[in-house]
């Protein structure tokens, strides 16, 4: 939007279009919007997106779906609480393919949305028993990007198989597969990341091996 705003203050403007309009005061509420991108190379038919997404969506109550072009889509739902609740309940996927959701504030147009961040579901494998707590949940998970929440129990129990956090994640950047830890009381260990409900984001990112149970370097990345 920037390069377009000085392509515009370079031009040489006629008399009627030098002219500025002052804006009525009426404005749309936009916390009842999302701006949606398909992932995918592959034109997407509006019409099976918007069948799929309500199938998903049953808890939402009504929402209208417009084409942007490139794949991209405004949603607007009748109720303000949905496109939150969408967001929350994410990642979603059409065919596979991950939807970027982008929710615009203040004066923000469509053309300003951006999808290069996408919450995930994280497992955290081959910790010890002790270690398992939200705080070392938190710690690891900071690694990834931005924490939205850590699974508890209703007593604030972590211990399991696997600590299990969601994260907000740059998926311009490679998945990683684990992060090696120390705990000041043994030689540093590696602990293993799985990605839950992980879509087709990208063409470059990784390949999730369902049998190794890692993420490499390829041309795709399938759902777990």
């Amino acid at each position: 939007m920037d390069d377009l705003a000085n392509q515009w203050a370079r031009l040489s403007l006629k008399a009627k279009e030098n002219n500025t309009i002052d804006l009525p005061p009426t404005v749309e509420n936009n916390s009842s919007v999302l701006v949606a991108k398909l992932f995918t190379k592959r034109r997407v038919n509006l019409e099976a997106l918007t069948r799929t997404l309500r199938s998903m969506w049953r808890s939402v109550t009504n929402f209208e779906v417009r084409d942007l072009g490139s794949n991209t889509v405004l949603i607007i739902f009748d109720n303000d609480a949905d496109p939150q609740k969408i967001i929350a309940q994410g990642p979603w996927t059409f065919d596979k393919y991950l939807i970027g959701l982008y929710n615009p504030v203040g004066e923000e147009s469509v053309d300003d949305a951006t999808f290069d961040h996408a919450p995930f579901w994280v497992q955290i494998h081959n910790l010890p028993l002790r270690r398992m707590n939200k705080v070392t949940a938190e710690a690891i998970g900071r690694t990834l990007g931005t924490i939205e929440q850590v699974d508890v129990s209703t007593t604030g129990e972590c211990r399991g198989r696997y600590l299990r956090v969601r994260v907000r994640i740059n998926i311009t950047q490679p998945l990683c597969r684990g992060r090696m830890v120390n705990s000041g009381e043994a030689e540093p260990q590696w602990v293993a990341f799985q990605y839950e409900k992980l879509p087709i984001f990208c063409y470059w990112c990784g390949v999730l091996n369902h049998d190794e149970k890692t993420v490499h370097s390829g041309l795709t990345v399938a759902v777990l």
